[in-house]
């Protein structure tokens, strides 16, 4: 063979070797999205020690499809049960942490992972790295009020236990701690209010505005309690009356949507 035969030869192997290598790829693709599917077939239907290994298999065969990694996190994160306390129910928040920290390693601005690790670390009950990440989630989306929602709910869970039922603890408490949880109150505060500046008629942030002013209302003087608590009662009254509204929209909503169904058959 001469010089120019060998020479077509090797680029003749060369282009087979890509062409099977492409194959090989495309195949495991293919075998991922399948996988892929099967896991939310399996999560749909609450087998998640199923729905985990077909993720699992779908990860090993395409690294870079990145929403079986979101499943992957979002199926331990299921499987967590907030307040539990064993082995496994630690490792299942862990890795749901875990898993979420890779996706955010290849998108830092993925919303919703960003707000699945605010919720996780507020369910495990770490309120100020929960508030970091609904910060995080500010910085990407500031015209969505519900990070201010969940800053503002996680103030109360901070200040709730360390001002007591009536108020009790109050009064001996060091100068430190009190300038601190005046801090967290007016924080909560600031923010929910922003937050139903935003959405007016955010019925849960009424409810926690509500439940903050009971908490400033036990830290100031008799002559202005009377007025947070006044306050606090309209706010209670007015998200009452808009979750009562939030389900009869809800209501219509799935009534016109069975009608549209019940037409189009």
């Amino acid at each position: 063979m001469g010089r120019n035969g060998k020479h077509f030869a090797m680029y003749a192997l060369l282009i087979v070797l890509l062409v099977a290598g492409s194959g090989c790829q495309l195949i495991d693709k293919l075998k991922a999205r399948d996988r892929l599917n099967k896991g939310v077939t399996a999560y749909t239907e609450k087998k998640y020690d199923e729905a985990i290994g077909y993720f699992e298999e779908a990860i090993r065969l395409d690294p870079d499809l990145m929403v079986a990694n979101v499943y992957l996190a979002t199926t331990y994160r299921t499987m967590f049960i907030p307040g539990g306390r064993s082995p496994d129910n630690d490792r299942n928040a862990q890795k749901a942490i875990e898993i979420y920290q890779e996706v955010l390693k290849r998108d830092p601005k993925d919303i919703g992972t960003i707000a699945s690790l605010a919720r996780i670390y507020a369910d495990l009950e770490q309120y100020e790295i929960a508030k970091e990440w609904y910060r995080k989630r500010l910085e990407a989306d500031p015209s969505n009020p519900e990070p201010l929602y969940g800053i503002g709910s996680t103030d109360y869970s901070l200040v709730s236990p360390r001002i007591g039922t009536t108020g009790e603890k109050v009064k001996d408490m060091p100068d430190a701690e009190r300038a601190d949880v005046e801090r967290l109150v007016d924080e909560g505060i600031d923010v929910l209010k922003k937050a139903m500046e935003i959405r007016p008629k955010y019925s849960d942030a009424a409810q926690f505005l509500n439940l903050l002013y009971r908490e400033k209302a036990k830290l100031v003087s008799k002559e202005e309690k009377d007025q947070w608590l006044k306050e606090a009662d309209k706010l209670a009254l007015n998200a009452m009356e808009w979750q009562k509204e939030e389900k009869e929209e809800e209501a219509r909503a799935r009534k016109s949507m069975g009608g549209a169904e019940g037409k189009t058959e």
